[in-house]
């Protein structure tokens, strides 16, 4: 027998058996090689690998075995992290590009690297254009998101004065500009609203309009500093304890805002310094005969000053202590009524962070606010606070977002000082489809006169609306909402619908 010519017409896979029943005997599964060879460790194209400190070519795992590389098929007996499951390599042969993967395993609609050059020449995560946002204006170092809206819509009120109707445009604009930077982040958002009735009767309009600026600077990996300025103006509601009985138009609110403050870690512990300014303006109301009725006693600037220090016990949950000490200083001395309505107030409060990464995030606190007036005649007034936000979402594409505040506010004129406000604010936003997004709102404020024999009001507010993108630039929007205050025997019926033009 010939035996040399034999084994050299042995079959190919017979020699990969032997070759590989000789690497399990020399190389047991708990030895350094084993361990290398059944565990492919994702790399993104270009990285460094750890093993070797060289330009890495094992690709991504899917579901758990290891893709072809240059020395063959691997299986691996690794259980994948979450972060190599959502990493595999692109369909096309050769192409080196990953894309990434949900978490059912289907890709993303871009198969692109998470992480892309700034225009200033930086690298920051990239951020992936959710389903029909609009891909923006870019100015330079910043990118403007514009919209504008047309809205038909139709009131119906009924109150004491008996029920009222009106039917209205809507005219919307709303804008958001951010930077593009590697470091330190500018937002500037802003939004506003004019309506205009049917006919000449101009009673109900409700004009507002709002802009803020929010510049972070990171002054360190453990500093962050917050600068903030902002303006909006609104018309004072019907159901406001300040409003004016039997006013045809009520009056109008100016404010301006401005804050600074400096967050630093020290170690486990968080400290917050913080200065909060503000300035009120209010225009005159509109009598049934026409007249205009001055408001500027009401005029006030506020100043409030804050500390916090929290103690991370977890990345996950930081209970912190919050100290707050503010001053609000009328224009006037005495109001129109002869009382001296500027006050300082004090407060205290302990709560909780909660980070538990992009499903919940948010806090809760529970506190004291005391609140004294110049005028001895004017009771101070204290009130326990309940002050949380919290941000939720059960799966993707669905949204949950509630917050809770307390604040004190002043009585425009008489004998009583102020009120206790307690507002809960509810929204849920669902997408139904791709293009269909329904969402659901909800408001309750509660609020207590301490110092009067008023009797304690309660206003509900609910809403409902679906968006329809009909392309990536034009959006068909349809709402619905309806707002009670039983103690004023009072109701509010808002329908409408229209067109949302994006950029």
């Amino acid at each position: 027998m010939n035996v040399k010519g034999t084994a050299t017409r042995l079959p190919t896979s017979r020699k990969a058996a032997t070759l590989l029943l000789a690497c399990t005997i020399f190389y047991p599964q708990g030895s350094t090689f084993a361990q290398t060879a059944t565990t492919a460790i994702p790399v993104l194209p270009g990285s460094a690998s750890a093993v070797d400190g060289a330009a890495s070519s094992t690709p991504a795992t899917d579901n758990g075995v290891s893709t072809s590389t240059s020395t063959g098929t691997v299986p691996s007996t690794a259980t994948p992290t979450p972060e190599q499951q959502l990493w595999r390599p692109s369909n096309n042969p050769g192409d080196p590009i990953y894309e990434q993967q949900d978490e059912a395993g289907q890709p993303y609609a871009e198969g692109e690297n998470p992480y892309e050059p700034t225009v200033d020449g930086g690298e920051n995560p990239r951020i992936a254009t959710e389903p029909g946002q609009t891909p923006g204006i870019r100015l330079g170092t910043f990118l403007l998101r514009p919209s504008i809206s047309q809205t038909i819509n139709t009131e119906k009120q009924t109150n004491t004065g008996g029920p009222s109707r009106r039917n209205y445009l809507t005219t919307g604009i709303r804008g958001t500009l951010t930077s593009d930077w590697s470091r330190h982040a500018l937002t500037v958002t802003g939004d506003g609203a004019w309506e205009k009735n049917f006919g000449s009767d101009k009673d109900g309009e409700e004009p507002r309009a709002r802009i803020e600026a929010d510049l972070r600077l990171d002054l360190g990996e453990e500093t962050t500093a917050n600068l903030k300025a902002g303006y909006d103006f609104s018309r004072e509601d019907t159901t406001d304890p300040n409003a004016l009985t039997g006013a045809a138009v009520q009056g109008g609110e100016h404010r301006f805002t401005t804050s600074a403050s400096i967050e630093r870690d020290f170690g486990k512990l968080r400290g917050l310094a913080a200065l909060d300014l503000s300035r009120t303006v209010y225009t005159d109301a509109k009598g049934v005969d026409g007249r205009p009725i001055s408001l500027s006693d009401r005029d006030q600037n506020g100043a409030n000053l804050r500390g916090r220090i929290g103690y991370e016990l977890s990345p996950a949950l930081i209970p912190f202590l919050e100290l707050n000490a503010g001053t609000t200083k009328y224009d006037r001395r005495l109001d129109n009524s002869g009382y001296a309505r500027s006050s300082n107030a004090y407060g205290a409060k302990v709560g909780a962070e909660v980070d538990l990464g992009e499903k919940t995030r948010g806090e809760a606190a529970i506190g004291y606010l005391r609140k004294q007036y110049d005028d001895d005649r004017l009771a101070s007034i204290g009130a326990l606070t309940l002050d949380g936000e919290l941000n939720w979402s059960p799966q993707r594409g669905t949204n949950v977002n509630l917050g809770l505040r307390t604040t004190i506010e002043d009585f425009a004129g008489g004998p009583q000082g102020g009120w206790i406000s307690y507002r809960l604010d509810a929204g849920l936003t669902h997408e139904l489809r791709s293009n269909l997004v329904a969402r659901l709102t909800g408001q309750i404020v509660h609020r207590t006169f301490p110092s009067s024999d008023m009797e304690n009001a309660v206003e509900y507010t609910a809403g409902a609306g679906l968006t329809w993108g009909l392309n990536r630039y034009l959006d068909l929007t349809a709402d619905v909402s309806y707002q009670w205050t039983p103690v004023y025997d009072s109701s509010e019926l808002r329908v409408g619908a229209g067109l949302v033009l994006k950029r």
